[in-house]
């Protein structure tokens, strides 16, 4: 009689904790994961090259408050870079219109704006694979979402990429939202026919072509597997050729900028035993790179386990008769595999010393094509289940456990979300590192606002015109989370010219205090 009433306690007690109030509960916690990462936002400041690629775009603002204007020195930005420094005419439009161009102390913007994007790109793309595409539920699109943005943003490779560098942030986040935005209108295409979306994923590759190789390769690759999978069936899948073709001669125009080799070395250009080895390099570094994250990011691991108990769930219940089958899983995980394996080859093949912006890339490719590859394997495995036949999997023992989701919840689910809060008994050193913390350690130590005073001192000497030699003190070499290029001793440095310039100074330099 214990056991029963016990047995009874528990199902009640699971019963009582819905799916929709999980949902509730993880989207609370993304909410505030996401609090210290904005609270930093206020200390956040242009660094090197946002003053480097803004001089022209402030100069015209102060000179005229035009807008026009201000586009113009933006293409002539543009226009300079590409001949001298790097071809990605899309995003260097972006760089020069940082916020400080138009008013100071306004770069709070940029780290909100990052997420905000980050969140949407994120968002959209999930509730379109799995709520459009495979029926699930919303409140378990919400969760996976929750999770998948929760290790994104606190187990990013790079803060300043993320969220505190506008022109890192920029060229690698951006495009990565809008390369999903492509993804989602070339989905929503191939299952309405409509060329509204034809038009929409146009657009997105007009501004992906000009940026991140990472983003055009991603949505290359995907779009390429689409018009080969199903051409038999829908010969119309080739209106996917008009924004491929937008989007690849994008890539070319900046692949063929003459600043690539000034930035790259002579050596810089195609070959075709450098591209063989690259992906060999690539794939290797796509088994790789997982132990590494089992080392230094294992919180990851716990969280796609979550993805996995929540994703049963959300299979057991699909809404209505859906078109998606789960046929394929060795093929579907492979494909996923070669995707993200492919976010290391731009770098591999540059064999330039490259900042944490790739690391970036392969790390949130990794999340998403994770998750979509347990999804998919958890629903063949329910699909075959519920099927039956002479496989094994439709003669498993604890098969109508596995299949009713009210049991699965009570019998497997909460036991293995207590598993995945044991080993999060064992991810100390993963959660230490987590951005929140980072962020917690740099504010309670004062670092933060000692920052913030000597950064206000600087400006104040620097926005005051009628001094034009500016002589600035040093500041903390530490900044946490943030990414601040301090200026040097030597006014020829570079973060010294760049801000010489944005200020309209004679000259910029650290002094050392007496």
């Amino acid at each position: 009689m214990r056991q029963k009433g016990t047995g009874n306690i528990w199902k009640k007690t699971v019963d009582f904790i819905s799916d929709k109030k999980i949902a509730e509960v993880m989207l609370g916690m993304l909410v505030l994961s996401l609090v210290p990462i904005l609270y930093l936002a206020g200390y956040a400041r242009p660094s090197g090259d946002d003053y480097g690629y803004s001089v022209f775009t402030h100069a015209a603002w102060v000179d005229t408050h035009s807008l026009v204007e201000v586009f113009k020195a933006a293409v002539h930005t543009v226009k300079g870079m590409y001949q001298a420094w790097n071809g990605d005419w899309f995003t260097v439009f972006l760089f020069s219109l940082m916020p400080e161009v138009f008013a100071p102390y306004t770069f709070w913007i940029v780290p909100y704006f990052m997420v905000g994007v980050t969140v949407l790109g994120t968002t959209v793309f999930l509730h379109d694979v799995l709520v459009e595409t495979a029926g699930i539920g919303r409140e378990y699109m919400v969760i996976l979402d929750a999770l998948v943005l929760i290790a994104s943003f606190q187990f990013i490779p790079s803060t300043a990429i993320g969220m505190y560098w506008y022109v890192g942030a920029m060229h690698y986040m951006v495009p990565h939202a809008v390369a999903l935005f492509a993804l989602v209108s070339g989905f929503r295409y191939y299952r309405t026919g409509k060329i509204r979306y034809i038009v929409y994923a146009s657009l997105c590759m007009f501004m992906v072509g000009g940026s991140s190789y990472f983003s055009s390769l991603l949505v290359f690759m995907v779009y390429g597997m689409m018009m080969v999978l199903f051409f038999r069936k829908r010969k119309d899948i080739f209106y996917l050729l008009v924004p491929f073709f937008i989007g690849a001669a994008g890539f070319v125009v900046q692949c063929v900028s003459p600043g690539n080799k000034a930035r790259g070395g002579e050596s810089f250009g195609f070959s075709v035993g450098g591209a063989f080895l690259t992906v060999a390099q690539s794939l290797w570094q796509g088994l790789a790179t997982p132990v590494e994250y089992l080392r230094d990011k294992t919180f990851i691991y716990v969280i796609l386990l979550l993805c996995a108990i929540f994703g049963w769930t959300a299979l057991l219940k699909r809404k209505g008769e859906m078109p998606l089958r789960f046929r394929y899983p060795l093929l579907f995980v492979l494909l996923m595999y070669g995707i993200y394996s492919a976010m290391y080859a731009p770098a591999i093949y540059a064999a330039v010393d490259v900042s944490l912006g790739p690391a970036t890339m392969v790390y949130l490719t990794f999340l998403l094509a994770a998750l979509l590859s347990i999804l998919y394997v958890e629903g063949w495995i329910i699909q075959n289940m519920q099927e039956g036949g002479n496989g094994r999997l439709g003669r498993m023992r604890f098969k109508d456990v596995l299949l009713d989701a009210g049991s699965y919840r009570a019998r497997v689910g909460a036991p293995l979300l207590l598993l995945a809060a044991v080993l999060t008994l064992f991810c100390g050193s993963s959660l230490r590192n987590c951005v929140d913390k980072q962020v917690y350690d740099y504010v309670s130590s004062g670092q933060a606002e000692d920052f913030r005073k000597q950064i206000a001192s600087q400006m104040e000497i620097l926005l005051d015109d009628s001094i034009k030699e500016a002589y600035l003190v040093p500041i903390n070499d530490d900044q946490g989370p943030l990414m601040h290029m301090p200026v040097t001793e030597d006014e020829e440095a570079f973060t010294n010219r760049v801000v010489r310039d944005f200020y309209r100074k004679d000259r910029v330099v650290m002094i050392t205090e007496p």
